[in-house]
């Protein structure tokens, strides 16, 4: 593992690269992890999973966004379309440090729809993995709300206060933002390959499988169980570790 900054001088990144051991591969990927509560119990997922990819001969990139993690900004500056810009800064560092043409992405939760939506305009990216992505982001900070008020945490209101949601300051600048995301009303995407990674069998994923299905891209679709819960209160803070969706992801790739 070789830890470093990258991205503009103004708003450095922290990333991690993970070159693989031997028998290398011209396949890079980038991780993109979600936040809050969800980037603390999916972080030693992540890590393994660039372990799982170094095995296979494939580069890895893990990194934070602006403001979370060990990279440059407060998590009160949040914004999408900045977390967007840093994913494609991702995407140039990797291809320059392991001399790729194209990479692949791979994301969990809200991290899923930042690779899925980083990469819309651009060419160098081969396939796109969407680990329970967020589809509709209205219903995403329900979600969040709805986790807090039951676990007894401050969450964000209406009157424009900062508040807490699963774990993550969210202004209301950026619960806008998120509030607009929504996969099923993007047109077709330019990668080669797209997968979806289902842990449970949510209406919402199965619309967007539907949907990418009627796209040009290869799309694949699988639902893996994962032993866990996004939206449990009990289960917040606890480690997810799904072996299963860690192996079809370095199956599907390498």
């Amino acid at each position: 593992m070789n830890p470093f900054f990258f991205g503009r001088s103004q708003r450095p990144l922290f990333g991690i690269y993970h070159p693989p051991k031997s028998g290398a591969k011209p396949i890079g990927v980038v991780l993109c992890p979600p936040i809050g509560q969800e980037y603390m119990r999916t972080h030693r997922a992540l890590r393994q999973l660039a372990l799982q990819l170094n095995k296979a001969g494939v580069h890895a990139l893990r990194f934070d966004y602006s403001g979370i993690g060990d990279s440059a900004g407060d998590n009160t500056d949040a914004a999408l379309d900045t977390w967007i810009d840093d994913t494609r800064s991702a995407i140039d560092e990797l291809k320059d440090t392991a001399g790729l043409r194209s990479v692949c992405l791979v994301g969990i939760r809200l991290g899923a729809s930042v690779a899925y939506l980083a990469a819309m305009d651009r060419m160098d990216v081969d396939a796109v993995v969407l680990w329970d992505p967020v589809v509709n982001g209205r219903d995403y900070v329900a979600e969040l709300l709805s986790l807090d008020a039951h676990g007894g945490a401050p969450a964000a209101d209406a009157s424009g206060a900062v508040g807490v949601a699963g774990g993550f300051a969210l202004t209301p600048a950026f619960r806008q933002q998120i509030v607009a995301i929504d996969l099923m009303r993007t047109g077709a995407h330019p990668a080669k390959r797209l997968f979806a990674i289902a842990s449970e069998e949510r209406p919402e994923y199965l619309r967007l499988r539907d949907h990418l299905q009627s796209q040009p891209a290869f799309m694949g679709y699988a639902h893996i169980p994962s032993g866990g819960s996004w939206v449990d209160v009990e289960q917040m803070g606890a480690m997810l570790l799904p072996q299963a969706i860690i192996q079809h992801t370095v199956k599907s790739l390498a």
